[in-house]
């Protein structure tokens, strides 16, 4: 078996130049295809819709579905075969549920976190937790420029560019900060979930953490027209809520920031506790990604001067 899932990966590593854990990821979905499918050297219409059958009983909603075909579509490609045209059902927005934590899901999703998780992945999960950042926002093509204090976000969906100060309590987190593909950071986040044990239906993901943060500062003593400035929010969202005083209104993104940070619900979980375990964890971690890449056959000097 993974025999297919071994091909693509080896198509998007070496033909192709996908990262290491973008061509795992993919591999992954490959080899749930092949378990509910079977190898085969063609397949059609027939084995792609018991494969969709599968995922619906799974629970994945569309979005992960869609997906989850891309892999496919590679191996139809690589492999002759023609992909089928696929017509899924169009979802009113009454039907769309808005997964959403609550404020103590998050709180242990630190705390926890900070005892579970390795490095890069606590550096997503307090970029998250503190600025609400979506999936696309979190890694590539357009990542976060961390630089002297400061991160810039490139906003996705019609929201502007924003460079927001940095607080102390996550700064030694974003050290470790690793970017990856969007489809690659909805993968790690079900993994974190499960590494702290937090159970949740399908349909959780980043933008639950948003949520959740929004709701949160909704309900404290920060202004409406901070809070949208700080989640970064389009403009057209802003006219439309606030009108003419999101025009005339002058924007003091540092200012905004350090009102925002005072009240935040889940800032001061990051704040306490032993950093030297983090770094420890850091080190060990960029040994595993360089043993993984091959980065370190042969040199037990260099390995062993990591270690120290």
């Amino acid at each position: 078996m993974a025999k297919l899932a071994e091909m693509i990966y080896q198509d998007l590593i070496g033909r192709r130049g996908s990262s290491h854990d973008t061509a795992k990821h993919w591999k992954t979905w490959l080899e749930r295809f092949e378990n509910v499918c079977g190898v085969k050297e063609k397949y059609d219409r027939a084995d792609v819709i018991k494969f969709l059958t599968w995922e619906r009983e799974q629970g994945f909603n569309e979005n992960s579905i869609k997906t989850h075909l891309r892999p496919l579509k590679l191996l139809a490609q690589i492999q002759g075969w023609e992909f089928p045209k696929l017509t899924f059902r169009k979802i009113r927005a009454e039907e769309i549920t808005r997964t959403i934590f609550t404020r103590d899901q998050v709180v242990s999703l630190i705390q926890m976190g900070r005892k579970l998780l390795e490095p890069k992945e606590l550096a997503w999960l307090a970029l998250a937790t503190t600025y609400g950042l979506r999936r696309e926002e979190l890694g590539k093509p357009d990542a976060p420029d961390i630089t002297d204090g400061t991160i810039t976000i490139h906003t996705v969906k019609g929201g502007p560019i924003t460079t927001h100060l940095i607080p102390p309590e996550i700064a030694p987190f974003l050290k470790h900060y690793t970017p990856y593909t969007a489809d690659y950071m909805s993968h790690r986040f079900l993994r974190i979930l499960d590494k702290i044990g937090i159970k949740v239906g399908a349909g959780y993901g980043w933008h639950s953490i948003r949520r959740a943060l929004a709701t949160e500062l909704l309900l404290s003593e920060a202004s409406a027209l901070n809070i949208t400035r700080f989640m970064r929010w389009s403009d057209t969202s802003l006219r439309q809520e606030f009108g003419m005083l999101s025009i005339y209104a002058q924007k003091d993104q540092a200012r905004i920031d350090r009102q925002i940070f005072r009240i935040h619900p889940f800032l001061p979980y990051w704040g306490t506790g032993d950093n030297k375990e983090i770094e420890r964890r850091g080190k060990l971690q960029s040994i595993i990604d360089k043993l993984e890449s091959g980065e370190l056959n042969g040199k037990i000097d260099q390995l062993t001067n990591m270690l120290k």
